[in-house]
């Protein structure tokens, strides 16, 4: 991987969806901004290794080339005072504190093992999140989530 150090500290830059299929991102996002490459320090990681990093840091992982999948997987973390503009309450799991707001759904404990009802809660909650991760996206591209 390589990343800019420094670049999560500036304001949110624009990015342009490409929906390319090499790309994890939901819909293929990619900064739109000039980066001087020479800037970039590249981490080699391993089979099994991940890499933390905050969201906004400017990163790039290059092609896949290997025969097995590459995983993704984000964890944002937010205060409860903050919601969605669509005004949906989408699933989050409080890891600290109390929510004083009702501006989420807060997951509680597993009903059972494989509950239908954990099921529903989950794909109530996708549709919210597609809405949300699609919004003013071109109908007619991919649909990853």
């Amino acid at each position: 991987m390589k990343f800019v150090p420094g670049s999560h500290k500036t304001q949110l830059v624009p990015h342009v969806d490409t929906f390319d299929e090499n790309n994890l991102l939901t819909r293929g996002q990619e900064i739109t901004v000039e980066v001087d490459e020479t800037d970039a320090t590249h981490v080699v990681l391993m089979p099994g290794q991940a890499s933390m990093h905050h969201g906004h840091l400017f990163h790039a992982s290059g092609p896949n080339t290997t025969n097995d999948r590459r995983i993704g997987s984000a964890i944002r973390y937010i205060k409860p005072a903050m919601k969605q503009r669509s005004g949906d309450r989408s699933l989050v799991a409080l890891v600290s504190g109390k929510d004083n707001y009702g501006h989420f759904t807060i997951a509680g404990e597993p009903n059972g093992w494989m509950a239908e009802e954990d099921f529903e809660l989950c794909r109530r909650d996708t549709e919210i999140k597609r809405r949300v991760l699609y919004e003013n996206a071109d109908a007619g591209q991919g649909k990853r989530y």
